[in-house]
């Protein structure tokens, strides 16, 4: 049986969740709240300590109690290749994206190494965003060969890149060498990325293939560490 104070606690955390509540606000104080859930004051300040334990809301003095940005990490084993909205939703929130730009570029010594291209071969960049519940979690520079997407992306991309290939090039991603690195602030890249971000982040460089083995995406995934968690068992 919950007290009352829990089940109140429950009612505005899924207040939060669902985007009712958004990052940064002010939530009604506790005599409005005690109005509406007809009880006592000091129900509501368990029910505020619940949330405020639980990373959700934070009290200022003087001030109120605000939504807080919720720092619950992910776990992510990179041992297994999914994409990063399937991550995301494994963990329990709501994936989505916020797209910036798409170019075709003439590709650098790295990239046409990386992809086996020619020094006459083309490549599509696709620079995007994406979020946890809204909150931005991920920055990423998808590069693909353009004889292999021709246009597919020029018009934006809101779900899965594994699944647009599959549906609309015919690539299955069998697989993925992935390098986790540092952030240098003096690469261009890297300080973008940090410019979105706003946050201490974690690098992983892959090269993803189909079943043949061929490289079909090379990226650079720059991954929010105080909310997502990347782990590897290693083993003697």
């Amino acid at each position: 049986m919950q007290y009352r104070y829990e089940q109140i606690a429950g009612i505005l955390e899924n207040k939060i969740r669902n985007g009712e509540w958004q990052i940064g606000q002010k939530i009604p104080g506790e005599l409005a709240l005690a109005g509406e859930f007809h009880v006592g004051r000091s129900t509501i300040r368990e029910t505020l300590n619940i949330l405020q334990q639980k990373g959700m809301v934070d009290k200022r003095h003087g001030s109120g109690t605000y939504v807080k940005e919720n720092k619950q990490k992910m776990e992510n084993p990179i041992m297994f290749l999914s994409s990063i909205g399937q991550m995301i939703e494994n963990a329990g929130y709501e994936a989505g994206s916020i797209f910036y730009s798409v170019t075709h570029e003439t590709p650098d010594l790295v990239v046409s190494e990386r992809l086996g291209l020619s020094q006459q071969d083309r490549i599509v960049v696709m620079n995007r965003e994406r979020t946890a519940n809204g909150v931005p979690v991920v920055f990423s520079y998808n590069i693909f060969p353009e004889k292999l997407v021709g246009d597919i992306f020029d018009e934006g991309l809101k779900g899965s890149i594994f699944q647009l290939l599959r549906d609309k090039c015919g690539v299955t991603i069998a697989g993925a060498d992935t390098f986790i690195k540092g952030v240098n602030p003096n690469n261009a890249w890297d300080e973008l990325a940090l410019v979105y971000l706003k946050e201490p982040v974690v690098l992983l460089e892959q090269l993803h293939v189909n079943d043949e083995g061929i490289p079909v995406l090379f990226s650079y995934d720059y991954i929010r560490t105080d909310i997502m968690n990347l782990h590897l068992r290693r083993k003697m």
